[in-house]
C-alpha cells in the first residue's frame, strides 16, 4: 500500500467514543457559522452570491453552498482549532458535513458522525505532517492547504465512497492544494473554494476518476509547494477518539496566537482594577509575537489580531469578546488610553512550549510600583481546560441568539448535539440549518 492509501484507510476506521466531542464540536461550529452572518465579510459573500450582468452568480449550486458557509464560519475566529498544526478544521469539516448531507437528504446520523470524524483526522494529520505551525510563519496557511483534503474526506463517507475511492478522492484534492492566502480577508473565500474542490474531488471519485495514489510517497510536495512533507503523522495509529480529542475550542473571539493573553489579562483584572495599571506586558514564544504585536485598528481582521486592542476590550468593553463584528472603538478615550500601555515581547524561554500549547506570560505594573504577573500555557478551551456542555452550550446561545432568537437556538442546539447519534435529530437540524436563511 502507499502512504496515501494507508492515510485513507486510516481516517475511515472510526474512533472510538467519541460520539460526545464531535456533536459539541458540531454545535459549536454551529454558533460561529450563525454568528458569522452578522460579520462585514459575509455581508461581501452574500453580494458575491448575486447575479452580475450577464454573469451567474458566483454562489448558485450545492458546491457553491460549500463555499460560502466555509467563508462565513472562518471569518469569525471564533471557531475551534488544533494547534499543533494550527488549522482551524471545524470551519471545513462542519459546513461540508453539513451541506452535502442536507443535499442528499443523508438522515443516517452513524454516517454523518463518521463523516466529520474522517475529516477531523485527514485534516490535523496532514497539516502536522507539513508542520503547519511552523509554516505558517513562512506565508503558507495550513488550513487552505489542507482544506481540499479534509474537504473531500468529510463527503467520502457521506457518498459511500470505500477505502480506494477516498483514496482517489484525497489524491485529486491535493492536485488542487495552495497555502498561500497572503494578507486581508480575501483569505476566507479563498478558504471556500478549496472546501468547494474538495467536495468537487469526492464526487469525481464518486463517479471513476481515479488519483495518483503514490502522490505522498515521493517528493512531490518538495517539488511543486517547497513544503516538506514528514509521513508519519499521516500514518500513525489512531488513538482512543483521535484527532477530535486535540481540537481547541475559542471561547472568544481572537486569534488563537493571543487567547492566552486575553485569558492571562483577565484572571489579572480579577486581582487589580484596569484604571491602576500602568503598563501591561506580554510575553510569548518568538515565532508568533510579531503577529500578535501589530498595531493597526483599520480592519475587523486587524482589530481581532491586535492583543493590545483584545486587551482594552477586556479591561473597559468585556461584553464584546464574544462579537464577530468587532466593531472599532480605537478612539473610545478610555481603549485609546490604554492601548499604548501594552508591550508584545518575544520571549525564547517560551518557545519550548510552542506548538502543544500557544503560552503568554502577562504582567501588569500598578500605578504604586507594584507588579501583578501570571504564566498561562493550557488557556481556557484547551484540550486540558477544555469547555464542558454547560459552557458550549452557553457560548452557542451568546452567539446564536441574537441572529435566530433564544427558542430556535435552543431546537438547533438540542438536534446538534444528537445529530451524530440520532437519525431524527440529525433531520432536525438538517431542517433548521435549510429554514435558516441567514445560514445561506
Amino acid at each position: 500500500m502507499t502512504d496515501l492509501e494507508r492515510f485513507a484507510d486510516l481516517i475511515l476506521t472510526p474512533p472510538q467514543g467519541a460520539e460526545e466531542k464531535l456533536g459539541l464540536h458540531l454545535l459549536d461550529t454551529l454558533g460561529a457559522w450563525l454568528s458569522g452572518t452578522r460579520a462585514e465579510d459575509s455581508a461581501l459573500a452574500a453580494k458575491l452570491a448575486a447575479p452580475q450582468p450577464g454573469l451567474a452568480a458566483a454562489f448558485d449550486n450545492v458546491l457553491d453552498r460549500v463555499a460560502q458557509r466555509v467563508a462565513i464560519v472562518r471569518c469569525t475566529e471564533i471557531d475551534d482549532i488544533h494547534m499543533q498544526s494550527c488549522t482551524t478544521v471545524g470551519s471545513v469539516v462542519v459546513p461540508v458535513a453539513v451541506t452535502v448531507a442536507g443535499a442528499l437528504g443523508t438522515c443516517d446520523a452513524k454516517r454523518f458522525a463518521r463523516a466529520i470524524a474522517t475529516g477531523y483526522e485527514a485534516m490535523a494529520r496532514l497539516s502536522l505532517a507539513i508542520l503547519g505551525a511552523t509554516i505558517l510563519y513562512r506565508g503558507i496557511w495550513p488550513t487552505l492547504f489542507s482544506g481540499p483534503v479534509g474537504a473531500a474526506a468529510t463527503a467520502a463517507p457521506l457518498l459511500g465512497l470505500d477505502a480506494s475511492q477516498t483514496a482517489d478522492a484525497i489524491a485529486l484534492a491535493l492536485a488542487l492544494t495552495s497555502g498561500a492566502a497572503g494578507g486581508g480577508n480575501g483569505r476566507f473565500v479563498l478558504l471556500g473554494q478549496a472546501a468547494r474542490a474538495g467536495v468537487w474531488a469526492a464526487l469525481a471519485a464518486a463517479k471513476g476518476y481515479r488519483g495518483d495514489h503514490a502522490l505522498l510517497d515521493g517528493d512531490w510536495l518538495q517539488r511543486s509547494h517547497g513544503i516538506a512533507l514528514d509521513p508519519a503523522p499521516l500514518i500513525a495509529p489512531r488513538e482512543g477518539e483521535g484527532a477530535i480529542a486535540a481540537i481547541s475550542y475559542k471561547p472568544f473571539c481572537a486569534a488563537k496566537q493571543n487567547t492566552a493573553a486575553i485569558d492571562g489579562f483577565r484572571q489579572l483584572l480579577g486581582r487589580v482594577a484596569a484604571d491602576k495599571i500602568a503598563a501591561v506586558k506580554v510575553s510569548v514564544p518568538p515565532a508568533y509575537a510579531g503577529m500578535i504585536g501589530m498595531r493597526h485598528t483599520k480592519g475587523r481582521v486587524e482589530r481581532i489580531l491586535n492583543t493590545a486592542y483584545q486587551l482594552a476590550l477586556v479591561a473597559y468593553r468585556p461584553d464584546l469578546l464574544d462579537d464577530v463584528v468587532r466593531p472599532d472603538l480605537s478612539q473610545d478615550a478610555k481603549i485609546a488610553a490604554f492601548m499604548p500601555k501594552v508591550e508584545i515581547a518575544a520571549d525564547p524561554a517560551l518557545a519550548a512550549y510552542f506548538p502543544a500549547v500557544y503560552p503568554a506570560r502577562v504582567e501588569a505594573k500598578l500605578a504604586d510600583g507594584e507588579t501583578a504577573s501570571v504564566l498561562v500555557t493550557d488557556a481556557l478551551g484547551d484540550p486540558a481546560r477544555t469547555l464542558g456542555e454547560a459552557e458550549l452550550v452557553a457560548k452557542f446561545h451568546r452567539l446564536a441568539d441574537p441572529v435566530i432568537a433564544a427558542p430556535n437556538a435552543e431546537g438547533l442546539a438540542k438536534a446538534a448535539l444528537g445529530a451524530v447519534s440520532n437519525d431524527a435529530a440529525l433531520a432536525a437540524m438538517l431542517e433548521a440549518v435549510a429554514k435558516t436563511p441567514a445560514l445561506g
